[in-house]
């Protein structure tokens, strides 16, 4: 539900000029610039107690409700309830150590496998993982996703899963690993990951502690061709390590 404003900026940022070659011809001035330098956006669910939700905060976002969708590059919240189509490229399962939010918070390590648990103990009442020096351990479910924008060319963006949010996650693998489609022969194959598109929306879960909102997907259709397409390139570029991702603590 990007309010006025935002629509606008898209539209201008979209349009296309004609430009005069002599001015073209000294580069667009973004030359030295690498993948480190730009923010591929995560799209996060707006709980209650979220800053865009909060007037006097600076991330406030007018008319956004918890339980919305929310882009963290472009500051755009998606209505929870009707959601947002995406087309997932890549995935990779990632252990972070964050210093904890009440020590001050903060990235320490986004490179750590499944092998740093050994080391970890356990807190028996919030089941989270802590290294010696005190740090949390987030087991983090990544999928890398085009977000369909409905004539517009499709933005990138990045989904992650971790705590309760894992189960959603591991559902969705198996859908994808369930998807088929036909080769060149009419062979029924196992689907490349992008071939379908899948409604991202938001749902209520609750247990003994609490509620929250929480992600929902849900197959909707084949991938058009020229999103598979870029799909494709984007599925290349994460497995190869150019996108670079800034990781940013739940």
């Amino acid at each position: 539900m990007a309010d006025d404003k935002n629509e606008i900026a898209e539209q201008g940022s979209t349009s296309i000029s004609t430009f005069d070659d002599n001015l073209l011809s000294g580069g667009t001035g973004l030359e030295e610039t690498t993948t480190d330098d730009f923010a591929i956006p995560f799209i996060r669910v707006l709980q209650p107690m979220s800053p865009q939700l909060q007037k006097q905060n600076g991330s406030y976002v007018a008319g956004a409700s918890a339980g919305d969708l929310y882009n963290t590059v472009t500051g755009d919240a998606y209505d929870g309830e009707a959601g947002i189509s995406i087309v997932p490229c890549a995935y990779n399962k990632k252990y972070i150590e964050w210093i904890p939010r009440e020590k001050g918070g903060g990235l320490v390590n986004a490179n750590h496998d499944i092998s740093i648990l050994s080391n970890c103990t356990r807190d028996p009442e919030s089941r989270r993982y802590y290294t010696p020096e005190g740090n949390e351990i987030v087991e983090t479910a990544q999928f890398f996703v085009l977000i369909d924008q409905k004539g517009k060319a499709p933005q990138q963006a990045v989904l992650a899963f971790t705590s309760t949010q894992l189960g959603v996650s591991r559902k969705w693998l198996t859908m994808l690993r369930m998807a088929r489609v036909q080769n060149s022969k009419g062979e029924s194959v196992e689907a490349p990951m992008f071939a379908y598109t899948y409604r991202l929306t938001t749902t209520t879960q609750s247990n003994d502690k609490g509620s929250w909102n929480a992600y929902s997907i849900n197959q909707e259709k084949a991938t058009e061709m020229s999103i598979a397409m870029a799909a494709k390139d984007f599925m290349g570029a994460a497995r190869s390590g150019d996108v670079a991702v800034k990781e940013e603590q739940h």
